[in-house]
């Protein structure tokens, strides 16, 4: 396995340099915060009249061993900062850093002897507002990305550390206070020192009321917002810088939420009592500690999860650790692990403890990711179980290391890989393994790389299939192999996602496996209609790939009996018919009456025939729909109203010899027709019926100029009755001819008029009859697309204009099954503008 501190801890020499200027104390500037903005302005007042805002009980630094409260290791000072993990990913504990910058125009802001966590003590600060009370505590906007503390050694003397007041002394009380101060020496600072330091505080002065707006109390104690303008509100921590190009050592790293739990000052054992979002824990962290314990009703969320850099930790959760986890400190692959042990060992020149070899866990609460609930990356791992581990790749994955996994009497949810080594796996009591499979058995092995298994008599196998297929009788699956597998005789009790399928496991003394039996009498008795059930328990008999994707949404799908009814011939099939061949009819009947006024066939001149689904029936009109009621199909043929419609060409004659015999039926001529039907279906199951009532009429009316073609022709029907209609097309015109017309019925409490007309272009000279035609007819030129209609209206009927030639409108309503703005009025006319 490769080094884990190769392919995690990548070296970023970039942070070295940004410590103080972009870490500490240093704000950014707030963003559209006035109480914050109100602070900086009172906080500049205060350090102009300082007189009522001075305190003489700051914090000071007397070295160790003289009762000054603060911590010392190794003789020098525990300071802590506020700052940026991003800044630190390649610190620990023992690493000396340099403060960025010069000392004449860079610090960065520290408190001391614990001040932070006493504060937070007494304001009673949770997990759900620190990140607020800390900006504030410490004076900074709550604009901030803050979200790392970090402790450091520091050389207790006026080099390293100095007071942000005129007087800079860190040993007694400052005697030179606010803007207007002189500024003092203290006893054993050297001159160069003092120097930087004035440097620095002029022009901090300069920026911290301007472009920082930052609310610099001048007083030696940090501004503390958002609770008022007593000094009581205001008063914050004791404060101290440490000048640019300083030399301080790490000591310990925190996120910013586990820093609550924790007695801080280098411990790395962590008391999670509340909420938490990220902890890091381990010798790349703190120097000592080895101890992780989540209490019962605590919960680790909405962070990074669990991080344990070095072996020798125990973690005890008896709370939640759930939901997805971002990368742990920068380290890349470590998304949506819970709990990641990296196993690393401290380097040379670390102050960390003496510290163990291993990783354990243990576990009565819940840890569940949607990737990886427990990883171990290095180290020998115990995982002892009561709870529940469950992850969406992985339960529980480790590498190198003598590993093993004890459930005792908990759940295991998610594959498990122990990796390399002597592994095993143990489940005692009341225990779950639950694994997620393929019924195809295209899943790997869910248990992998373990070498003992001992399965009590109380384990359960519950498995979950999706839906790529179905599990055929007979199908077998892997769960574990191993060298050694202990399983009771009796076998284990199986459970799963299908109540058609009862699962047997068997085991050989070094593997587990599970088959499956369907009940081929589970769709007889649980679908809409017994025939189908049986035919489907046939099938499933053997793997049929062209019904594995049917049976397999059947067997997920949770309603036998409703879903399998949505398979049988519908009853509302005849109320259906009746509708749309209802609507076919009409629809034909007025493609046949364009086609033989204009002149019908292929010639390039003609309309094409237009009609529902694209019925080409001569010249048909409706006939008695009740022989529609018997046969379920709507019967065409000539009926007595053929005899008022003018005489039309056949459909394969395109000739324009046919013209002469429709100018002689005379100048006005007119048509009608009637038809009812009624249909009725029932519902069933999940299956809708369809109750129809339909009634409509058609009628058109022409007149003829002599020798000159010019019709107008009109249908019109009215429909009632909730009639689901095809969708799948609209009215539209195509290049060549008329497309198709796909009638649409809406019921509008309850009747509902939808028209079709079209006409050609003519030349308007006066009355019927009395004027010459062109000597060439204007529909011979052919057809073409307008384009957008001429006017978008609804419920009306559009006349184009004049001068267009061969136009046709259609007003269409969509029905209330397929609800939607109003169809667009659609115009086709011929390439020639005018006449």
């Amino acid at each position: 396995m490769p080094d884990p501190r190769v392919v995690r801890r990548p070296f970023v020499a970039f942070f070295f340099c940004l410590l103080v200027s972009l870490g500490g104390f240093t704000p950014a500037r707030a963003v559209d915060n006035p109480v914050y903005d109100a602070a900086v302005a009172e906080a500049k007042a205060n350090a102009a009249n300082p007189g009522p805002w001075i305190v003489t009980d700051l914090k000071v630094v007397t070295g160790p061993g003289s009762g000054d409260g603060n911590t010392y290791v190794d003789g020098k000072l525990v300071a802590a900062t506020f700052t940026k993990s991003s800044y630190y990913t390649s610190a620990y504990p023992g690493k000396v850093m340099s403060v960025y910058g010069s000392p004449t125009s860079s610090a960065s802001w520290v408190t001391i002897g614990g001040e932070l966590k006493s504060s937070w003590s007494r304001l009673g600060v949770t997990a759900a507002d620190v990140k607020l009370a800390t900006s504030q505590a410490v004076g900074m906007s709550d604009g901030n990305s803050n979200d790392t503390i970090v402790e450091m050694l520091v050389a207790p003397t006026l080099e390293s550390i100095q007071r942000p007041t005129k007087d800079p002394s860190i040993a007694t009380q400052p005697t030179s206070l606010g803007s207007a101060a002189a500024f003092v020496q203290p006893a054993g600072m050297s001159d160069a020192a003092f120097a930087n330091f004035t440097a620095y505080y002029t022009a901090w002065e300069a920026s911290a009321y301007g472009a920082d707006n930052f609310p610099w109390t001048q007083l030696g104690y940090t501004y503390r917002w958002g609770h008022g303008d007593t000094l009581a509100d205001i008063r914050g921590l004791s404060e101290f810088i440490l000048p640019g190009s300083s030399k301080y050592t790490v000591y310990a790293v925190y996120s910013l939420t586990s820093y609550l739990y924790t007695a801080g000052n280098g411990s790395g054992d962590f008391a999670v009592t509340g909420n938490l979002d990220t902890l890091w824990a381990g010798r790349n962290f703190q120097p000592r500690g080895d101890t992780v314990r989540i209490d019962a009703g605590a919960t680790v969320s909405g962070g990074q999860g669990l991080l344990i850099s070095s072996p020798g930790y125990t973690v005890t959760n008896n709370g939640t650790i759930t939901g997805s986890t971002a990368a742990k400190f920068g380290l890349s692959g470590t998304e949506d692990v819970a709990v990641l042990f990296l196993g690393q060992l401290p380097g040379p020149g670390t102050l960390a403890a003496p510290f163990g070899s291993g990783n354990t866990l243990v576990n009565t609460g819940t840890i569940a990711s949607p990737g990886t609930a427990v990883e171990a990356d290095a180290g020998d791992t115990a995982i002892l179980n009561a709870g529940t581990l469950s992850g969406g790749s992985y339960a529980v994955r480790t590498a190198g290391g003598n590993d093993r996994l004890e459930v005792r009497g908990g759940t295991v949810s998610g594959r498990v890989d122990l990796g390399d080594g002597l592994d095993s796996l143990t489940a005692t009591g009341a225990s779950t393994l639950a694994f997620a499979l393929s019924p195809l058995g295209l899943s790997p092995d869910p248990v992998q790389n373990v070498e003992s298994v001992r399965l009590g008599g109380d384990t359960t196998l519950a498995l979950t299939f999706d839906a790529s297929g179905y599990v055929a009788s007979g199908q077998r699956y892997t769960i574990v192999r191993a060298g050694n597998l202990s399983a009771p005789e009796s076998g284990l009790a199986v459970t799963s996602n299908l109540p058609m399928v009862r699962f047997v496991a068997a085991s050989d003394g070094a593997g587990l496996t599970v088959t499956g039996l369907r009940d081929l009498g589970w769709y007889t008795r649980s679908a809409a209609n017994p025939s189908l059930g049986a035919a489907l328990d046939s099938i499933t008999t053997t793997v049929n790939p062209a019904m594995e994707g049917l049976i397999g949404l059947l067997d997920q799908s949770g309603d036998p009996a409703g879903y399998t009814a949505r398979l049988l011939p519908g009853p509302q099939t005849r109320a259906m018919v009746l509708a749309v061949d209802g609507a076919s009819a009409f629809g034909s009947a007025f493609a046949a009456r364009m086609r033989g006024l204009r002149g019908a066939g292929t010639t390039a001149g003609a309309l094409a025939p237009a009609g529902f689904l694209q019925q080409d029936l001569g010249l048909p009109d409706l006939a008695d729909l009740g022989q529609a009621a018997a046969s379920g199909r709507a019967a065409f043929s000539p009926t007595p109203v053929q005899a008022a419609l003018p005489a039309a060409a056949a459909a394969d004659t395109a000739s324009p010899a046919a013209l002469p015999a429709l100018a002689g039926e005379g100048s006005i001529e007119a048509f009608a027709s009637v038809y009812g039907a009624k249909g009725l279906g029932v519902s069933s199951g999940n299956a809708p019926g369809y109750d129809s009532s339909l009634t409509g009429a058609m009628g058109g009316w022409g007149c003829v100029w002599f020798r000159a073609f010019a019709w107008a022709l009109s249908a019109a029907t009215l429909g009632r009755g909730p009639i689901s209609m095809p969708a799948g097309d609209r009215a539209t015109t195509t290049s060549g001819g008329l497309g198709r017309i796909w009638p649409w019925i809406l019921p509008l409490t309850p009747w509902t008029p939808w028209l079709l007309m079209a006409r050609t272009g003519w030349r308007p000279s006066g009355r019927c009859g009395t004027r010459r035609p062109r000597a060439r007819p204007p529909w011979a030129s052919g057809w073409a697309t307008c384009g957008p209609p001429a006017r978008s209206i609804s419920g009306r009927l559009l006349w184009p204009s004049r001068s267009w030639k061969g136009s046709m409108c259609v007003l269409i309503a969509p029905p209330t099954a397929n609800p939607g703005p109003a169809r667009p009025i659609w115009i086709s006319r011929p390439p020639t503008a005018r006449p």
